[in-house]
């Protein structure tokens, strides 16, 4: 398993695993706001609004350096 992770981040670029990262992030942040706002508490929905947009900056990220990469190796 070790072997396919590391082959994994060898062919990622920064913006990669960078934007993985913040989607991930923004995961954890949303189910977080999410269990709050359940539990009553209203500005919690300002975090729920946050959490999507990150995440939604974060797969951008992603797929903007995944179409960078692939554009540089000419496939």
């Amino acid at each position: 398993m070790w072997g396919y992770v590391r082959e994994m981040l060898d062919r990622s670029s920064i913006g990669e695993i960078f934007g993985t990262a913040v989607m991930f992030v923004a995961v954890v942040a949303l189910v977080c706001s999410a269990m709050i706002y359940a539990s009553g508490d209203e500005l919690a929905f300002f975090g729920l609004l946050a959490a999507f947009a990150v995440g939604t900056t974060g797969v951008g990220i992603h797929i903007a350096s995944r179409e960078a990469r692939l554009r540089r190796a000419g496939n």
